[in-house]
């Protein structure tokens, strides 16, 4: 079985405590093209649900899947909380396997760059031109050198205050080899001047700074109407001072 080690349960408490509701200007970009679907709509790599409940809540038909239990577990209680019941479902993008096909896959937040293998890459959208509809769209973000902290090889330190009282420390360290940016992130629970629990995660993200690359291999697996587009301006042409882009694809009859 294939594992995942990152995105556990510290790193899930952070990243609700930092980002608890969608950026509103990218929630409006990919609502947008919600809008314009016919049909059903996939969020792979879904987190803890930031895009997903709010367009269900919204009523548009929104399934999703992610390869962190943990996100998914904050998911499910915010949906609860909300009183809804998302088709939600734990895998990886590489291994899709279903009978629905969609209208629109979406992949927001630059979460595409945890893919990093060339290989996953490529079997990952040859999986999504196989599931979406005929002239369906695939829309995903992806993240710029512009996104790398300007300190490589510096840790750097964040704190979160949980609802208990409890402090959650973060250590971070940032390294860049070539087109992949690791990040060493060390969580660190601390209850009455003692730390009572720690992990440590290890992530790469794949840097897209040249856009062809990408563009050719769309091209190759079938996509049509291949274009890059600014974040998050879907009529807006990128430029060197961007952080992320995003490609918008649509599949090949």
């Amino acid at each position: 079985m294939k594992k995942f080690d990152t995105y556990q349960n510290l790193c899930t408490e952070v990243y609700e405590l930092s980002k608890p509701e969608a950026p509103e200007d990218a929630y409006r970009f990919y609502r947008s093209y919600a809008a314009e679907s016919q049909g059903l709509i996939l969020e792979p790599m879904c987190g803890t649900g930031r895009f997903l409940l709010a367009l269900l809540e919204e009523g548009f038909a929104v399934h999703g899947f992610d390869a962190s239990r943990p996100m998914l577990a904050s998911l499910a209680a915010k949906a609860q909380a909300k009183g809804i019941t998302p088709r939600v479902w734990h895998g990886f993008v590489e291994e899709l396997q279903g009978t629905e096909k969609y209208d629109l896959i979406f992949i927001p937040s630059g979460s595409f760059g945890l893919l990093t293998e060339l290989s996953t890459i490529r079997a990952a959208l040859e999986t999504f031109y196989e599931y979406l509809t005929n002239d369906g769209v695939l829309v995903f973000e992806v993240e710029t050198r512009r996104a790398v902290p300007e300190e490589l090889g510096v840790w750097r330190g964040s704190s979160w205050q949980r609802a208990d009282g409890k402090l959650i420390l973060l250590s971070q360290l940032a390294l860049l080899e070539g087109e992949i940016c690791t990040s060493i992130g060390k969580y660190e629970l601390v209850d009455a001047n003692a730390i009572v629990q720690t992990e440590v995660e290890v992530y790469k993200i794949r840097i897209y700074d040249n856009s062809l690359d990408m563009f050719n291999l769309l091209d190759e697996i079938g996509f049509r109407q291949v274009r890059v587009v600014k974040a998050f301006e879907r009529e807006g042409a990128i430029d060197e001072t961007d952080d992320c882009f995003v490609y918008e694809c649509r599949r090949g009859g």
